[in-house]
């Protein structure tokens, strides 16, 4: 009973509320081997609080400069929109960069991911509403960029992860309902097909996390612990052990729990040479909660059905 009255409390008076924080670790961090003792000992900084949700951060350090690509989106229009915070080597806020070249998608953007390919920048933003995965490339650091490629199309997919192994190259994804799905292709402009290879996974928790990483011959990627009760409670290391077109087999490394700083979740996580960041979320009072929920599914809905028709 207690549980429900919870429950029924959480949905009239609660909404979430993402944030991001950045930790500078001096050196110390070797990923993943001790990166949860930093992420719980360690002091975060908090970037200024500027929207409801700021969630989604990867890094890029460039020029003595810290460059935070991020999700930024508020209740007023429920739709997220890509931003770069830019701060100093000591995390001082210098600016709060809108990003262009993405606005005739008309659509959600979040998980700007990131992907450095032969000294060019490439990101591939989660767009599912388009049911479209896309290509962007950077003509302008950190604020100006360009649709390059249409990736896969008529699929409605979240969060892609990109992992290149043995020169192919692959882009891990997840449905609606967290159901894995793969892509490969000969290069990241290539044809990518998706392929069924047999499956052997640590848990059920597929959605991307963050970047993936490649430590000392090994490759690492993050994934997201998403329930039906609670969205972005933990993030999960895994160790990728096999992938291509018949297997695909990854372990458990590390857990990570919003005990690292007291809050309610956690769900994206990146690093950097000297600097560690991941979003984090607090559940928020407000006798507006049920309110602002329903406007914010409402226009979802709108868009949803404004993009249906337009790609009909």
């Amino acid at each position: 009973m207690q549980k429900k009255i919870k429950r029924i409390m959480d949905k009239l008076f609660y909404h979430e509320s993402w944030d991001i924080m950045l930790i500078k670790d001096n050196g110390t961090h070797s990923f993943p081997d001790n990166t949860l003792e930093i992420l719980s000992k360690s002091t975060a900084q908090q970037l200024k609080k500027k929207y409801t949700f700021q969630a989604d951060p990867f890094l890029i350090e460039k020029d003595d400069k810290l460059y935070v690509f991020y999700e930024a989106l508020s209740f007023r229009n429920s739709k997220g929109t890509l931003r770069c915070r830019v701060l100093d080597r000591e995390l001082v806020e210098l600016e709060d960069i809108r990003l262009e070249g993405f606005d005739d998608l008309k659509c959600h953007l979040s998980f700007p991911y990131l992907i450095h390919i032969n000294d060019q920048l490439f990101m591939i933003p989660e767009s599912s509403e388009r049911k479209e995965v896309i290509l962007f490339q950077s003509i302008e650091f950190p604020a100006r960029w360009k649709q390059v490629k249409v990736l896969i199309s008529d699929t409605e997919l979240t969060d892609n992860v990109f992992i290149s192994v043995n020169e192919t190259c692959y882009l891990l994804s997840t449905t609606m309902d967290n159901e894995i799905i793969i892509h490969s292709a000969d290069h990241i402009y290539g044809q990518w097909q998706r392929i069924t290879p047999s499956l052997k996974v640590s848990n059920p928790h597929h959605r991307g996390a963050g970047a993936s990483y490649q430590v000392e011959n090994k490759m690492y990627f993050l994934t997201q612990e998403c329930t039906p009760e609670t969205y972005g409670k933990s993030i999960y290391i895994k160790e990728l052990v096999t992938l291509n077109g018949a297997n695909f087999a990854e372990t458990l490394i590390e857990q990570i729990n919003s005990s690292i700083n007291h809050s309610d979740g956690v769900h994206t996580l990146n690093f950097s040479n000297n600097y560690i960041v991941y979003d984090t979320k607090v559940n928020k009072f407000s006798l507006l909660a049920i309110f602002k929920k329903i406007a914010y599914k409402c226009m979802i809905k709108y868009r949803n059905t404004y993009l249906t028709r337009q790609n009909n």
